[in-house]
């Protein structure tokens, strides 16, 4: 048992943990989701963090004393960041409209 907390310890960085226990609060918030939808939200959240949290540090300019945090950041988001990205790739348009109602407030009728 001792060697496989040495094994754990020595390749399993702060970040990792990090970002798993952000993805598990992430999966975990949302009422309406089934517990397979759950899984898949935490792996999407944990694997965007561990693809983009760096290059998205570094890209923003932050320091290396922001990792941990933009890195539990992109871990609770990232599942609603790749449906809003499937979303837009379906209708470009209709993105573009809802950015520009975003940005200027919604239309009068």
């Amino acid at each position: 048992m001792r060697d496989a907390i040495d094994w754990l310890h020595n390749h399993i960085s702060g970040r990792v943990v990090v970002i798993a226990a952000f993805a598990l609060v992430g999966a975990s918030l949302p009422k309406d989701l089934t517990t397979r939808q759950r899984a898949q939200a935490f792996f999407v959240g944990a694997l965007a963090a561990l693809v983009f949290g760096e290059p998205v540090r570094e890209f923003v300019g932050f320091s290396e004393t922001w990792a941990y945090g933009l890195a539990g950041i992109i871990a609770m988001t990232g599942r609603n960041i790749a449906v809003y990205i499937l979303r837009a790739s379906k209708d470009p348009a209709e993105t573009f409209r809802d950015f520009m109602d975003i940005w200027r407030g919604p239309r009068q009728k």
